[in-house]
């Protein structure tokens, strides 16, 4: 975050404010899935440029495709997949990484979400970096904005990360296939995928586990961790109102457990 926020300080915000405000509709969805599915960041240190983004004027649509892209479909993770998993279950994960991105960015827009955004404070704290020229200035400012960040999101960070912690480690494995595999496995997998903090090689044993009793769970667990979590919850909280991060949460969820449905039919 502090590396982000340091190289924000030479960005020219209102040249790219300008430019930025012209990404509309499809194109600019598209241009920003791009650039997330290319982002060597987890979601959590996304979010900072997601803030420069929007500071900048970029409409709300574009950022949530490159915020969700960047979560879901980043490099790491689907060379990951594919290395993992048959062609089938890796087609099935791309593509409903895909529609998600898009579906849940149109939808929300369709709701006129974009007015719980947090947009004063972010132009306030976006405004005028470049014009800090000196490296202690701007060292300085990206410092601040890292230990309020830190500040926000810890307890959030701890408590996920405690519970992949707890379920890696003391929950038996016959529960947790039980869970997966039940009347209720994909609605239960979708909460649990939720609420965990992880990448994708930290869930990629209880991942293989479900996958060999329902590649359809696999796959709607593996969509709901790479999503969304806890502390992605937190740190949001510094660009939108809760109304719009609980939009934002549940829509995601529910794409992920219709992509799960649909799969039930496929594998």
């Amino acid at each position: 975050v502090t590396l982000v926020t340091y190289l924000q300080t030479y960005i020219p915000f209102d040249k790219m404010r300008r430019k930025l405000q012209k990404l509309r509709g499809l194109p600019g969805m598209l241009l920003a899935l791009v650039l997330g599915a290319l982002s060597p960041f987890c979601s959590c240190t996304i979010i900072p440029i997601l803030m420069g983004f929007l500071a900048a004027g970029v409409p709300l649509s574009c950022c949530l495709v490159f915020l969700t892209s960047a979560s879901c479909l980043n490099i790491t993770a689907l060379s990951t997949i594919f290395a993992t998993f048959d062609l089938k279950f890796a087609l099935a994960y791309t593509v409903s990484g895909l529609a998600i991105c898009i579906l849940s960015a149109t939808l929300l827009s369709a709701t006129h979400s974009d007015r719980f955004v947090r947009l004063d404070k972010l132009q306030v704290e976006h405004h005028h970096h470049h014009d800090e020229n000196s490296v202690g200035s701007r060292l300085k400012k990206a410092l601040c904005s890292a230990g309020l960040t830190y500040k926000s999101m810890v307890l959030f960070l701890l408590i996920g990360v405690l519970l992949s912690a707890a379920l890696e480690s003391f929950v038996p494995q016959g529960i947790i296939e039980r869970a997966l595999t039940g009347a209720w496995a994909l609605p239960l997998a979708t909460i649990m995928g939720g609420c965990l903090h992880s990448d994708v090689f930290s869930i990629l044993p209880i991942v293989q586990t479900a996958y060999a009793y329902s590649p359809a769970v696999a796959l709607n667990f593996l969509l709901s961790v790479m999503l969304f979590s806890i502390a992605e919850w937190a740190l949001l909280s510094q660009a939108f109102r809760g109304r719009l991060i609980a939009r934002y949460c549940l829509t995601l969820l529910g794409l992920a457990l219709a992509a799960g449905v649909i799969a039930l039919f496929l594998f």
